[in-house]
């Protein structure tokens, strides 16, 4: 069961922002597959349960173990759908006769937002818990 986990995994790079009860952050999916991430950058402490947002695409996941700036995640729900699932699917699908290689993920779109200062400073959406004021 672990070899064919394994199997399904595929390596990416894709700027996401994980969003928990009191605070957002950025960090980059490092691998993906159906069930779970690798994620890099950030870290919480097992068991923690948080957001992940890319593209309008909002996950719900748990941490399952982290070291000091990285974390494997398992998603709530499988992935079968969204920019995520898209991304999944092409890069599978490049892999099947090649070595494995990384699938750097196109640039999320910018939502133009009035609050916005920049076009290069991004706010996470608000979501469930997050104060805004």
């Amino acid at each position: 069961m672990d070899n064919n986990r394994r199997r399904e995994r595929v390596v990416v790079d894709i700027p996401v922002t994980l969003v928990t009860v009191l605070d957002s952050t950025e960090a980059v999916i490092a691998d993906l597959s159906r069930e779970g991430a690798q994620i890099v950058g950030a870290a919480f402490r097992a068991g923690t349960r948080f957001q992940i947002e890319y593209a309008d695409q909002t996950l719900y996941a748990q941490c399952r173990w982290s070291e000091v700036d990285r974390m494997g995640v398992r998603f709530q729900f499988d992935l079968t759908d969204g920019p995520l699932y898209d991304i999944l699917a092409l890069a599978m699908h490049d892999n099947d006769d090649a070595a494995p290689a990384a699938y750097t993920s196109p640039p999320a779109p910018v939502m133009s937002r009035p609050f916005q200062a920049s076009p290069f400073f991004r706010h996470a959406p608000p979501s469930f818990g997050r104060r805004t004021s």
